[in-house]
């Protein structure tokens, strides 16, 4: 369930280190400031965290406000979140650890809390300082960076900023004093980031320091640290990642999640990352169980196929009828990739109608050709390199970690092995499918054009989960499947995109008009086609447009990796 799912991020095994940036993204933080107002030279990249390192609100208040939002009078849980609220990012640091409460009307509320907190905290902007304080490495950075860290917007925030410290805060192995004394710091986040920078950095005249915070108390401390180790190939840490597995959310632990499919393959354990006590005692047992048989065949070499984000969108389109020279030209079906600054790396035409489409390597993309009644995979010239005929009309394709095919149409779901043999398929008499993926973990979930959200077993025999979507009265795109068992779905009719979480409550949404395909990004952000409006574009968190192309065709898919 990456974003996880349908997302390919970087989070081991880059072929760039981790703070490595494209100048097309240094251009685009720039811009990103520029728009807010603010200068990007490197003073001025950290003023602006310093000025946002505020002193934190009195700690007894703040957290006798967060035992009261599980009071069992409902006027006093909402008094609190009110002034929880007010407070906002001076609280933060304890709102955050309240997510962990044992309560879970405080869990609850503490959750929603940080995220209308950090809503208001400019992420977007955040995350571009950290990139560029990483390009201008100004003097002074790795301590700005650490003081400003409990307060950062989001995940995705501190991420960048671990990247970041991950270069100004090592220089030639060297590491700057303030980074090595947060390896003792009281807050975790500020333990884990500092141990997480000194091993990527390849500080290794602290690496035995930052290895002693794989047995930190804090499950945090422990996850960054071990992910960092695996980075380096290191075995060892391996068992620590799958201990956090009891402890953690999935939102924390897809990345583990990620990890530990990669290395499994085809012994995948089936079953989901867990949301309460039992269920991530379940995830823990099953990956002690296979790491306890498969340890020593483990090859840690198989990480290095984890490809980095590139900012490339992957783009499937009908072409509209045109008149040329006075001659009618019928439509033709295209697939093409823009970079980041929305220019054409490739494109090459499909007469087949193709709705769907993956990039599974250097030079190889996937395709479902609905008219064709098959799938194939072509080169980025448009050769096809091989094909396969489904028995049905393809409405969607999906390559797996194990390197299968799954394949969707509306009556049946498929598995192909490498060979191209089938090995899994799952009937719909009704004909009924009109969105569907197969997650990393076995499970497969779809949704019917009545609006039917089903999540099954691995073997299609058994039904796990089934909640009501908005219907989807349109036949091609996509829907995006979250690490905390969520789903974000397109809502077609009401002109809106929908997060769910795994229980089927409605968690957002966002107004966009006439959505048919959705993906959520590592940033948080959403990517949105329209086939009616022949746009792609992405939306932040708020539902604020800040990406946008406009296509010559109808748009039924696209993709970010």
């Amino acid at each position: 369930m990456k974003r996880h799912l349908a997302l390919v991020v970087c989070v081991i095994g880059c072929v760039a280190p981790a703070w490595s940036q494209e100048p097309s993204q240094v251009k685009e933080d720039e811009k990103t400031l520029k728009a807010a107002g603010l200068p990007n030279d490197g003073p001025a990249l950290l003023d602006y965290l310093r000025k946002r390192t505020i002193k934190e609100a009195d700690g007894k208040q703040v957290e006798s406000l967060i035992r009261d939002l599980g009071d069992e009078e409902f006027k006093v849980r909402e008094k609190a979140y009110g002034q929880l609220m007010a407070i906002g990012t001076a609280g933060l640091i304890r709102v955050k650890a309240a997510e962990s409460d044992n309560d879970p009307e405080i869990r609850a509320r503490a959750k929603d809390l940080r995220e209308k907190i950090e809503a208001k905290a400019e992420p977007a902007i955040q995350a571009a300082t950290a990139r560029l304080i990483a390009d201008r490495n100004p003097p002074g950075a790795a301590e700005v960076l650490l003081a400003y860290m409990p307060y950062a917007a989001d995940q995705y925030v501190i991420d960048e900023i671990g990247k970041t410290l991950g270069k100004v805060g090592v220089q030639n192995g060297n590491a700057d004093k303030s980074l090595v004394a947060a390896l003792k710091d009281p807050l975790p986040i500020r333990r884990a980031i500092a141990a997480e920078a000194l091993v990527k950095g390849k500080a290794k005249e602290h690496f035995g320091e930052a290895r002693n915070l794989l047995k930190d108390a804090e499950a945090l401390v422990r996850l960054r640290t071990g992910l960092a180790f695996v980075e380096l190939r290191e075995k060892e840490a391996l068992p620590v990642l799958i201990e956090t597995l009891k402890h953690l959310n999935p939102e924390q632990l897809w990345p583990v999640e990620e990890i530990l499919v990669r290395l499994a393959g085809d012994a995948v354990p089936s079953i989901s990352l867990g949301n309460n006590e039992v269920s991530r005692k379940a995830a823990f047992d099953a990956w002690n169980e296979w790491f306890g048989k498969h340890q020593t065949k483990i090859d840690l070499a198989t990480l290095d196929k984890v490809d980095a984000m590139l900012n490339y969108t992957l783009v499937i389109q009908q072409n509209v009828i045109r008149i040329v020279n006075g001659q009618r030209v019928p439509a033709i079906g295209e697939v093409y990739e823009l970079d980041g600054a929305k220019n054409k790396r490739w494109s090459f035409s499909v007469p087949t109608y193709p709705v769907a489409a993956e990039v599974v390597g250097p030079d190889r993309v996937l395709i479902a050709e609905y008219q064709g009644g098959k799938i194939s995979e072509r080169d980025t010239k448009g050769n096809v390199i091989w094909e396969k005929a489904v028995g049905g009309n393809p409405i969607g394709v999906q390559r797996l970690p194990n390197g299968h095919t799954f394949v969707v149409t509306q009556n049946k779901l498929m598995e192909f092995d490498g060979a191209r043999n089938e090995v899994f398929s799952h009937q719909r008499p009704n004909h009924d499918v009109f969105r569907a993926r197969k997650l990393r973990n076995g499970e497969f979930v779809f949704v019917t054009n009545s609006g039917q959200f089903v999540r099954m077993d691995a073997k299609g025999q058994r039904v796990i989960k089934t909640f009501n979507v908005s219907p989807i009265p349109v036949l091609f795109g996509n829907l995006d499947v979250l690490p905390n068992g969520g789903v974000v779905v397109p809502d077609f009719q009401q002109n809106r995109v929908v997060e769910y979480d795994a229980d089927g409550k409605q968690v957002s949404s966002f107004n966009v008009q006439s959505p048919n395909s959705v993906m959520r990004l590592p940033n948080g952000n959403t990517l949105v086609a329209s086939q009616n409006t022949r746009k792609v574009s992405e939306f932040d968190r708020t539902g604020r447009e800040v990406w946008t192309i406009n296509t010559e065709g109808m748009v039924f898919s696209a993709r970010r990796r």
